[in-house]
């Protein structure tokens, strides 16, 4: 078992018991992340900011990495839809 947390207008956290991405995190959380490609990397609606354990995140793949680019996203900027969770990590949702 293992914590994400969630930190903006709302800090909350949820314990997972296997690799999750970090939209399913945020659901069950009870965050609701906009996904308006209903998590399949094409909106860039999911953007979160990882502040703690970008080390324990899945590797960007072409395809998020292309959304990022076009979204001129920060080096710690994910997509929550794409980017999946094997420990500890706190993203920011804003």
């Amino acid at each position: 078992m293992y914590k994400v947390t969630f930190r903006g207008k709302v800090a909350v956290e949820v314990e997972l018991g296997k690799e999750n991405s970090l939209l399913v995190a945020a659901n069950k959380a009870g965050i609701a992340l906009t996904q308006r490609c209903r998590g399949h990397a094409r909106c860039g609606t999911c953007l979160v900011t990882v502040e703690e354990g970008q080390d324990q995140l899945s590797p960007v793949g072409t395809v998020e990495a292309r959304i990022l680019r076009i979204l001129k996203a920060r080096q710690n900027q994910r997509l929550a839809c794409q980017t999946y969770s094997q420990g500890e990590v706190c993203c920011r949702v804003d």
